[in-house]
């Protein structure tokens, strides 16, 4: 939704909404954090006072009575936190309103998972993975009502909302009914679940590559097809046994509290996740084998880029040894030193980018370092 804030924010305004310290995106799918990174960082840093918070919150405002500051974050933060935003927006005079979508435990497990792969180098298989990890919505709900007054929070269900995220959203801060929201934005996915076959090569590359390239890689395949479905991973049943035991207190105590003990979120997804778990919305199949086709001309040219990166490093380290010509008269540099022989077999100095030259003198021939081919 963030993207959809960023790209009608003179909209937003002309509603009486700022949605103010935003990132700018390049390109509606793009994969970035929302406007709140500002506050979420300001209030989590250790020595932020009080007017400094203060500060911010009113930066949110623009030139509106009202403001919309919005990141996935913000359910990382303690009762702490929350309490110091409660407190600044009672001393500006500003009524303070937490939208939280909630999202059943498994798809919200599913779609952690992805996350890991695409952006953190994650290669465990799904049901080994979900074993350590941490349904964070209802604790983020607990700590939020344990400091909050239940006025200031409005909890809706991701699952059942999903087709009409923003109007739901709108509905919640009561915006004008004839602000219109098209079908594009509607349907547009950002940082959308991987397909089958992509989260295969991901993993295959995390492997091999660690996280280094993990988001580059997930970046070229999913701004290739945005609109791509994902597919949800398969899991064991005893996986989903596992998480029925772990959070089934925690799901009725958000129904219990949130929805009048309705049941609403659940831990097994809903009856409609499960019937179209692989729909496209592209009307052109993706072609077999096209995902690793564009992981191998992605690494063709990382190759190519990391090749013209080391000879320019080369020649960097080169051209600073050829300039001290002092050095090269020091009595400790043998007659027939190669400087780039020298960068050649000792690559550690090559990529320190330290002077090879000094680096013999002060540290090589008492290594015994080899200086020529």
């Amino acid at each position: 939704m963030q993207n959809f804030f960023e790209i009608s924010a003179a909209r937003l305004e002309s509603l009486g909404f700022a949605y103010e310290n935003r990132l700018h995106i390049e390109h509606d799918y793009e994969i970035g954090s929302a406007n709140g990174m500002l506050m979420y960082e300001l209030v989590l840093a250790a020595t932020t006072t009080d007017d400094e918070i203060d500060s911010v919150v009113s930066s949110y405002f623009g030139q509106c009575d009202n403001a919309i500051c919005t990141s996935e974050y913000f359910s990382e933060f303690s009762g702490y936190h929350w309490k110091r935003l409660l407190e600044s927006s009672l001393r500006l005079g500003v009524k303070l309103k937490v939208i939280f979508y909630v999202r059943n435990v498994i798809p919200f497990f599913l779609s952690a998972y992805d996350q890991i792969i695409k952006r953190h180098g994650g290669y465990e298989l799904f049901d080994e993975w979900a074993e350590k990890a941490i349904w964070q919505h209802g604790r983020a709900l607990q700590i939020m009502a344990s400091v909050l007054p239940r006025s200031s929070i409005q909890v809706l269900h991701f699952d059942n909302e999903r087709a009409n995220l923003i109007k739901g959203f709108f509905n919640s801060i009561d915006a004008d009914a004839a602000f219109e929201i098209n079908a594009d934005d509607q349907k547009r996915q950002v940082n959308r679940s991987l397909t089958n076959e992509e989260r295969e090569v991901l993993i295959t590359v995390n492997k091999a590559l660690g996280a280094a390239y993990s988001k580059e890689v997930s970046e070229l395949l999913i701004y290739a097809d945005p609109n791509a479905r994902g597919e949800p991973v398969s899991y064991h049943k005893t996986t989903a046994d596992s998480l029925l035991d772990r959070y089934n207190t925690e799901v009725n105590w958000v129904n219990n509290t949130f929805f009048n003990g309705q049941a609403v979120v659940s831990v097994l997804p809903t009856e409609s996740i499960k019937e179209t778990p692989c729909q496209k919305l592209t009307t052109e199949p993706k072609q077999k084998g096209n995902v690793e086709k564009q992981v191998l001309d992605w690494s063709l040219e990382k190759l190519k880029t990391i090749k013209d990166e080391t000879e320019q490093t080369i020649m960097d380290a080169v051209y600073i040894a050829a300039q001290n010509t002092l050095e090269k008269s020091h009595p400790d540099i043998p007659a027939d030193f190669d400087v780039l022989a020298y960068l050649l077999i000792n690559r550690d100095v090559l990529h320190s980018g330290v002077n090879p030259i000094k680096h013999f003198i002060d540290h090589g021939k008492r290594e015994g370092r080899a200086y020529k081919l």
